[in-house]
C-alpha cells in the first residue's frame, strides 16, 4: 500500500508542478504584455519594473493553485484509468477512496499553505504594488492616461488628451480639462498641447495655445479666457492643505487586520448607536427597541404630535429649531452605522475569501479525481475543456458574490462559501451522468 501511495503523489505531484507551472506563464505572460504596452519605451528603470511585475503577480498565484490541483487530479486519474490501472487496484480490492485518499491529503495541505499565503503574504504583496503604482503616478503621470479616453483618475477633474506625442511621452495634443467640485461643472480647460510634469506634491499640466470657460457663482457669469501658455498644479496627496492617509484597502490587508478593523467598527456603531438613543431622550422615544431602517420617519411622526400639543408660536419656533438640529444630528449618525455596516461587511467578504478559494482546492481534487478515472483514452482534451469550465463558472460565482456583497445585496458568508457548494453540486451531476 506505501508502494500504491508513494506511487500516485508521486504523479500526482508531477502533474500538479506542471500545471501550475503553465497557468501561471500564461497567466505572467498576460500580465507581462499589459505592462510593457503601458510601460515599454518610457524611460522606465529595468529594476522597478520587475518588482511592479513581481508584486503584481500575488493573485495570480492564488488563483492558479486551485486551477493546477483541479488539472493535475484530472491529468493523474485520467492517465491511471486510460492505462487500466485503476481496474487492476480496482480487482485487488483496493477502492476508489484509497485510491484518491493520497491526492486527497496532499490537496489539503495545499490548501493550507495557500490559505497562509491569503492571509499573511498576498495582503502584503498587493499593498506593494499599490505603493508602487502609487509612486509611478507621482513620477511619471503620464503614464496613467490613455489616448482619446476620459480620465477620472486625478480627484475633482475629468480629462481627455486625444493622442500622445511619439518621441515626448509626456507631451500631448488636443486637451479638455474639466474642473467639477460638489458635482457641478466650475471650469473647463481646452488645449491644443500639454506637456506633464510631477514632484512629490503636485502634477503640472504646462498648458499651450488655449482657453479657459469658467461660470463665477457669485452673480452667475460666465467668461472665457484665452492663453498661449497656462500652468494648472493638482496636488496628488492633498486635500485642504493636509496630506491625505495612504490607508489600506481590504485587499491589502492581512487576517489580523481585518479582524481588528471588524472590531473596530463593532465599537464604532456602539457608540454611535448609544449617541442615537441621548439624542431619542430628547423626543420621549423609546430607545429599547429602535429599528434604525425607519428611525427618521418616527421622528418626523413624534415632532407632529409634539407640536400639536403646543399652542404657544414661540416655543413651537424654538421646538422646531431644536428638533430640526436633533434630526439632522441623527441622521449623520445613522449615515456613519451604515458607512460602517458597509464595511464589516467587505471586510467580512475579504476574510471568508482569504479562506474559501484556497478550500476550493480540495473540492477541485474531489471533482477531478473521480472525473478523471472515469475518462477513457483520447478524452483528455475534452476533460481540459471541463475543468476550463469548472474554473470558469467557480471564478464567475466568487466574483459576482463579492460585488453582491460589497454592496450589502448578499450575505458576506454565503457571497464566499456558495461557490464551493454549487461548483461541488455541479461536479457531482456531470460525474452524475458522466458515462
Amino acid at each position: 500500500m506505501k508502494v500504491l501511495t508513494r506511487y500516485i503523489l508521486r504523479e500526482f505531484i508531477r502533474s500538479f508542478v506542471i500545471s501550475i507551472s503553465i497557468i501561471y506563464t500564461i497567466l505572467l505572460i498576460q500580465l507581462m504584455i499589459k505592462l510593457l504596452d503601458k510601460f515599454l519605451g518610457k524611460g522606465f528603470d529595468s529594476i522597478f519594473l520587475l518588482k511592479l511585475l513581481f508584486y503584481n503577480t500575488a493573485w495570480i498565484i492564488a488563483m492558479a493553485i486551485p486551477m493546477a490541483v483541479l488539472v493535475a487530479s484530472i491529468l493523474t486519474y485520467g492517465k491511471l484509468s486510460s492505462e487500466n490501472e485503476v481496474v487492476g487496484f480496482k480487482s485487488t480490492g483496493i477502492r476508489v477512496l484509497e485510491i484518491i485518499k493520497p491526492s486527497l491529503i496532499t490537496s489539503v495541505f495545499i490548501a493550507i499553505i495557500t490559505i497562509y499565503f491569503s492571509c499573511n503574504i498576498l495582503p502584503i504583496m498587493n499593498y506593494k504594488a499599490r505603493q508602487l503604482n502609487h509612486e509611478l503616478s507621482k513620477k511619471r503621470p503620464d503614464v496613467e492616461f490613455e489616448e482619446n479616453i476620459y480620465s477620472d483618475l486625478i480627484p475633482n477633474h475629468i480629462m481627455k488628451f486625444k493622442t500622445r506625442d511619439k518621441e515626448n511621452k509626456s507631451k500631448f495634443y488636443d486637451i479638455i480639462i474639466h474642473q467639477v467640485f460638489n458635482n457641478r461643472l466650475n471650469r473647463t480647460v481646452i488645449a491644443d498641447s500639454v506637456l506633464l510634469s510631477s514632484n512629490d506634491e503636485n502634477i503640472m499640466f504646462n498648458l499651450f495655445d488655449g482657453t479657459i470657460h469658467e461660470r463665477i457663482s457669485v452673480n452667475d457669469e460666465y467668461r472665457q479666457i484665452n492663453f498661449k501658455n497656462y500652468k494648472l498644479s493638482v496636488p496628488i496627496d492633498k486635500t485642504n492643505n493636509r496630506k491625505i492617509k495612504y490607508v489600506r484597502g481590504d485587499r491589502e490587508l492581512t487576517l489580523a487586520m481585518l479582524n481588528h478593523n471588524i472590531d473596530s467598527l463593532k465599537n464604532k456603531i456602539s457608540f454611535l448607536k448609544n449617541k442615537i438613543n441621548k439624542r431619542l431622550n430628547l423626543f420621549d422615544i423609546d430607545t429599547n427597541n429602535v429599528n434604525l431602517t425607519n428611525l427618521l420617519d418616527k421622528i418626523d411622526q413624534k415632532n407632529i404630535d409634539s407640536l400639536n400639543e403646543i399652542n404657544n408660536q414661540d416655543q413651537e419656533k424654538i421646538y422646531n429649531v431644536k428638533a430640526k438640529a436633533n434630526k439632522t444630528i441623527v441622521s449623520g449618525y445613522l449615515t456613519n452605522i451604515d458607512r460602517s455596516i458597509n464595511k464589516i461587511n467587505k471586510n467580512t467578504v475579504e476574510i471568508h475569501k482569504k479562506f474559501s478559494i484556497p478550500i476550493a482546492s480540495i473540492i477541485f481534487l474531489l471533482i477531478g479525481a473521480p472525473l478523471g478515472i472515469k475518462m477513457q483514452r483520447g478524452n483528455m482534451a475534452v476533460s481540459m475543456s471541463i475543468s476550463l469550465m469548472f474554473f470558469i463558472l467557480y471564478y464567475i460565482l466568487i466574483v459576482g458574490g463579492e460585488q453582491l456583497a460589497d454592496k450589502n445585496m448578499f450575505n458576506p458568508l454565503l457571497s464566499m462559501w456558495l461557490p464551493n457548494l454549487i461548483v461541488l453540486g455541479f461536479g457531482l451531476i456531470i460525474l452524475r451522468y458522466k458515462k
